[in-house]
């Protein structure tokens, strides 16, 4: 809390910083006596215990910084595609081969899938529907008006995909849904998307490392494969995209 206040200093930043320093010095206290008096008697073994979570929290987010630098040097990539100059209005062929790709937000990850499509089928497909999902978590139950706030972003980054997709000549849309559970509204979405369209094709992306090691499905979203699972049993053909990072 100390270092919150003061990274992040408010109009009152100087009151609450001194409850969180008499606090801390209180921790130190009571920790530094318990260790002297229990040490003999268990204490060191508690301290190692400690010591070594404390240890793997820090290797965690070390793990987490380095993967997150790697999306940032591609969204910073990918992000300078500009738009093209065919914009497409027309609206889309249910008989046309349609590809369905699931977006988090508008970011890299989402115009790479996109452009790995065209780079695997050229031509092939006529549509693209994007497709994202506005999670409700314990921030949006606070009240309607950050649900509505949930939505609206949700809606306008879907916007970004389709007006970049139709200014290079293809025919675009977006669907989008809000639940909590991502999967479970994600695999209705793009089962009712398969009715709707003949010729549909499921896409996600997912993260890929040179290396793969057993933590990473700990700390990573399996979400991808989560939803290719359901889908596959639906009888809707799913791909998922390397993402390298």
């Amino acid at each position: 809390m100390i270092r919150f206040f003061l990274h992040d200093k408010d109009k009152k930043w100087k009151r609450h910083i001194v409850i969180h320093v008499i606090g801390f010095i209180l921790c130190i206290t009571i920790l530094c006596v318990t260790i002297y008096e229990k040490f003999g008697e268990g204490g060191w073994a508690t301290l190692v215990i400690t010591s070594v979570l404390i240890g793997l929290c820090y290797i965690i987010k070390q793990h987490y910084s380095k993967v997150r630098k790697a999306a940032l040097q591609l969204e910073d990539i990918l992000q300078k595609i500009h738009p093209g100059k065919s914009y497409n209005e027309e609206p889309l062929n249910q008989k046309d081969p349609t590809a369905i790709l699931l977006v988090s937000s508008f970011n890299g990850f989402g115009l790479h899938t996109w452009l790995s499509i065209n780079r695997k089928f050229p031509h092939f497909y006529k549509n693209f529907i994007f497709v994202s999902i506005a999670e409700i978590d314990q921030g949006t139950f606070k009240g309607s008006e950050e649900m509505k706030q949930l939505k609206s972003s949700v809606e306008e980054d879907l916007k970004k995909y389709v007006h970049l997709v139709r200014s290079y000549g293809f025919a675009a849309d977006f669907r989008m849904a809000a639940g909590t559970d991502v999967v479970e509204t994600a695999t209705q979405l793009c089962s009712s998307l398969a009715k709707e369209y003949s010729r549909p094709m499921v896409f996600a992306g997912k993260l890929i490392f040179r290396q793969e090691r057993f933590f990473q499905k700990l700390l990573h979203n399996e979400t991808a494969n989560a939803i290719q699972r359901r889908l596959q049993w639906d009888g809707i053909e799913t791909v998922i995209l390397p993402i390298r990072v």
